[in-house]
């Protein structure tokens, strides 16, 4: 069973694969999560040229 957190994750996992910056696509997914409790970000590094983006949730 899998929480909607994890839901999220993985559906930017499976479609937020092409980097805005240079245009890599990965096919990995590898975006990470955290929360602090009161929001949860979703963060992608670009393997090719490093560039980060993210997805910030404010929970509750």
């Amino acid at each position: 069973m899998t929480t909607p957190l994890e839901r999220i994750r993985r559906r930017y996992e499976n479609t937020d694969k092409k980097c805005p910056e240079c245009g890599y696509v990965d096919e990995e997914g590898n975006w990470e999560s955290r929360t602090d409790g009161g929001r949860i970000v979703y963060r992608h590094v670009c393997p090719s040229c490093a560039a980060s983006r993210e997805h910030t949730f404010t929970l509750g």
